[in-house]
């Protein structure tokens, strides 16, 4: 009879249909919203920098996305046994030499609205400001170009891109054009030229990928194929390059072709479902859909797990999709006769968007505009995630005390209390 029905049991249970789980790397589409927040701010200034504060964790007020909700496993952060006292531990200000507490040089002089240390994994300090929330995923434009490029490597490591091939290979639609025949992968991964873009060029760009008022409708991809775009001569990029041009959304359109999936579910695939989220994440569209070089928008938390990637990387290579040749390049030391980069330490050297920096060895940072920046201490397996509005996109006192805050959080000896 026990028999009969464990038998029975089975049957049914083979018979009832099962609830699949929900698919990964699965965004869904997000309109718009009102565009407009309050009186003064709506798709006409959103971007200046006296908004930034208020428009960038609220780009979906702005312009269409895709949303990818955080799964349910995501694994939340937990804090190291003793913090880090920021207002206790001592810096040397950049910009008039005295002493200061790190509270101080994140608030006077980064502008920073969330900062986030993590060592070996673990929460050393984590504050927010100005009314930005953790689990607020914020919009991180130029700062994601880097990210691209890594995408780039990890697809040449999987045999979905030649570095040594022109990208038209790729982009049959742009084949026609000189300029894209004579453009490489490497070339373009390596982030360090762009073509000469002109005022009217760039406002163009823009209007296609529907970041102002006077959006288009055109679409991204539809403007960069018009004919005779990309017959510009190339000029070097400043280092680290913290302006959005063309060439980046060209690298979007490269990878998506290449590996044959939207660049949204790329990145999921490829890096995010090894950070396990624990907020959404957002990646704006043009009025087509499809997805914007400057578009992704995460949270802080979620930002500073991509620099731990890259440290649990180094520390095991044999489980990472990330190529190792990578992480090697962003860690060697610099030459001789690097340029210098004004502001940074000496030897500091942008390599595939982001920086090698100079002084201590196995440093890299990720430099975004108005301060954002992701710093990565491998020896030290320290991660600092910065957003920040400074008054300027860049300059080289943004850069001097950034290079200060990151020499004075890696140094032994710094104030700790328990949390």
């Amino acid at each position: 009879m026990k028999r009969r029905l464990s038998i029975f049991s089975l049957l049914i249970a083979a018979s009832t249909p099962t609830i699949a789980a929900p698919p990964a790397c699965q965004f869904e589409s997000v309109a718009s919203g009102p565009q407009k927040i309050g009186r003064w701010i709506d798709k006409n200034n959103w971007l200046t920098t006296e908004n930034l504060r208020r428009t960038l964790p609220a780009a979906n007020i702005f312009m269409p996305a895709l949303r990818l909700e955080p799964d349910q496993a995501g694994e939340v952060l937990r804090p190291a046994s003793r913090q880090l006292d920021l207002a206790a531990a001592k810096a040397t200000d950049p910009i008039d030499g005295r002493e200061r507490d790190l509270e101080f040089l994140l608030d006077s002089r980064l502008a920073a609205d969330g900062i986030l240390i993590l060592q070996n994994g673990r929460i050393l300090a984590e504050s927010y400001r100005h009314g930005l929330r953790p689990e607020d995923p914020r919009l991180l434009l130029q700062a994601t170009r880097p990210l691209l490029n890594l995408l780039g490597a990890i697809s040449i490591g999987a045999g979905k891109l030649a570095a040594d091939r022109p990208v038209n290979r790729y982009l049959p639609t742009l084949g026609k054009q000189p300029g894209i025949r004579k453009l490489s992968v490497q070339r373009l991964l390596e982030n360090e030229e762009s073509r000469s873009w002109n005022d009217q060029d760039l406002a163009g760009w823009r209007q296609a990928g529907g970041w102002t008022a006077e959006e288009t409708g055109q679409g991204m991809r539809p403007w960069l194929s018009l004919a005779g775009r990309w017959e510009k001569p190339p000029t070097e990029l400043s280092a680290p390059a913290v302006a959005g041009n063309p060439d980046d959304d060209l690298l979007a359109w490269l990878l998506a072709e290449s590996n044959a999936m939207p660049l949204s579910r790329l990145f999921c695939e490829q890096l995010q479902t090894r950070l396990r989220p624990e907020h959404p994440v957002l990646w704006l569209t043009d009025s087509q859909g499809t997805e914007l070089a400057d578009g992704l928008a995460l949270s802080l938390r979620d930002f500073a797990r991509l620099g731990n990637l890259l440290l649990e990387t180094r520390s095991n290579r044999n489980r990472s999709r990330i190529p190792s040749w990578f992480i090697e390049t962003l860690t060697a030391s610099a030459g001789l006769r690097t340029p210098e980069i004004r502001g940074l330490t000496k030897g500091s050297e942008a390599r595939y968007g982001f920086v090698h920096l100079g002084g201590d060895s196995n440093r890299a940072a990720l430099i975004g505009p108005h301060g954002n920046s992701l710093y990565i201490d491998f020896d030290r397996r320290l991660v600092v995630a910065l957003y920040a509005s400074y008054p300027a996109v860049t300059s080289p006192a943004l850069l001097a005390t950034l290079d200060q805050f990151w020499k004075t959080i890696g140094t032994s000896g710094l104030a700790l209390r328990k949390p």
